[in-house]
């Protein structure tokens, strides 16, 4: 993986010019992107991606391929846009390097970690721009970084990690592979199946000394690049949702900030048990494990913010009368805090200003970027 001989820079690809202007509003963040704490640094959030169940939840993530007979795969059941749908989940096979020093080949699903590591990247996507690059013989949407990068703000997540361990988290996110499998709710025999990968290639330096050995280069997926093209992100709070110790905790908050953008003061929101367990991984866990799960989160928003009272747990009754319920399902009516409120309207300011220059820029009356990108809700 020696991003020497793989790292090709494009220049005589023929790419759209409105293509390049529509990247560059990735870029269009609140705050200030060069500052590299963590007291109030936005990001942005592809909800497609990030409320897929693809990441593995609890023990058992990295299994020593000498043990296995055969290939594992996870597979999680969940519901994008009214349509039920199944993740499914190949590991990649990487040496992990051991307590004792010796290196083992294993099966990697990605999980709590790599989910931290995949949004820091994108977070440096956001910040620092995305490059149309030749990776692997592609021509790609290339995100350059360091990992010391990656080290710095792990540490301060308070999920410190060695080189070689992040090094390995980037190999399993590189190769692990995601299908997805989407069912019309009208005919349970047919169904699509499509893969739905986040990262297309990477690369590592592996040659010279200290900080300019640990350049890294990580390729978007068609699929990814094509939702940025078409604008299916909003900005978050990216200083917030890192902020948690518990990756459900992160999940939860995500989630919210992707769901409840019409969030108002007064006014509750009925949070569905089954439907947040299913979305983060955990559908399959007992409803005594998944009540717990959701009040230790519901605590951990209050704590920060987001939420004013955790709410207790209302048995969902079904729609129709003698409809049968596959499992029970509970609702918890929470209510926004005001600090909450005002971000939604920001972020919501922020997707209507990107509309409506992206439209802009589709129709060809835009041909470059305004001055003030970062603070392009204002306009119009």
């Amino acid at each position: 993986m020696n991003a020497n001989s793989n790292i090709v820079t494009v220049d005589n690809e023929v790419t759209s010019k409105k293509d390049k202007l529509q990247m560059k509003l990735f870029e269009a963040l609140d705050g200030d992107k060069y500052d590299i704490r963590l007291s109030h640094k936005y990001s942005n959030s592809i909800t497609s991606i990030d409320l897929m169940p693809r990441f593995f939840r609890g023990n058992g993530a990295r299994v020593p391929l000498a043990k296995l007979d055969r290939l594992l795969e996870f597979k999680n059941k969940f519901t994008y846009e009214e349509e039920p749908c199944l993740c499914t989940v190949t590991p990649a096979i990487v040496d992990i390097k051991q307590s004792d020093g010796t290196m083992l080949q294993m099966a990697c699903f990605p999980s709590d970690s790599e989910e931290l590591v995949e949004k820091i990247i994108f977070l440096i996507a956001s910040t620092q721009g995305i490059q149309r690059l030749r990776l692997g013989g592609n021509n790609r949407h290339v995100v350059s970084f360091s990992i010391y990068q990656i080290s710095q703000y792990l540490e301060m997540m308070g999920a410190k990690k060695s080189y070689q361990q992040i090094r390995e988290i980037l190999q399993i996110i590189r190769d692990s592979r995601t299908r997805v499998t989407r069912y019309n709710p009208g005919n349970k025999d047919h169904s699509i199946e499509m893969t739905q990968d986040v990262w297309a290639d990477a690369a590592f330096e592996m040659k010279g000394n200290g900080r300019g050995k640990d350049k890294c280069y990580i390729a978007f997926s068609d699929y990814v690049a094509d939702e940025i093209l078409k604008l299916n992100y909003r900005q978050i709070l990216f200083s917030r949702f890192t902020a948690y110790k518990s990756s459900f905790s992160r999940y939860l908050d995500l989630f919210l900030s992707s769901i409840w953008t019409r969030a108002n003061l007064g006014q509750k929101y009925p949070l569905s048990l089954n439907q947040v367990m299913e979305s983060y991984g955990k559908g399959n866990k007992s409803l005594v494990t998944k009540r717990r799960d959701m009040y230790a989160a519901l605590d951990d928003l209050v704590a920060r913010g987001v939420i004013k009272s955790r709410a207790p747990a209302i048995r969902k009754e079904p729609e129709y009368l003698n409809e049968p319920m596959s499992e029970p399902d509970f609702l918890f009516h929470i209510e926004p805090t005001e600090e909450f409120v005002e971000e939604m309207i920001i972020s919501n300011a922020k997707k209507k200003g990107l509309n409506k220059v992206h439209g802009e820029i589709d129709s060809g009356e835009r041909i470059a970027l305004p001055d003030n990108i970062e603070r392009i809700y204002s306009i119009g």
